[in-house]
């Protein structure tokens, strides 16, 4: 399965600044883990704000 949206749980700091700026919102942040996750990365635009917001680099956007 091709993947689209990439968390590094690593790196995530939960802060949600994806989560509130992301369009298609797809994003969340599970608490039980405290990182973010995606809901259905079908929907995503592709566009990468979301890659270019996260100040902890967690977020890879791959484009086909």
């Amino acid at each position: 399965m091709n993947k689209t949206v990439i968390i590094d749980e690593n790196l995530c700091t939960a802060c949600g600044t994806c989560v509130e700026m992301c369009p298609k919102n797809i994003l969340y942040i599970d608490d039980a883990d405290n990182v973010c996750r995606v809901t259905d990365e079908t929907k995503c635009d592709r566009l990468g704000g979301c890659e270019r917001k996260c100040t902890a680099g967690a977020i890879k956007i791959y484009k086909p």
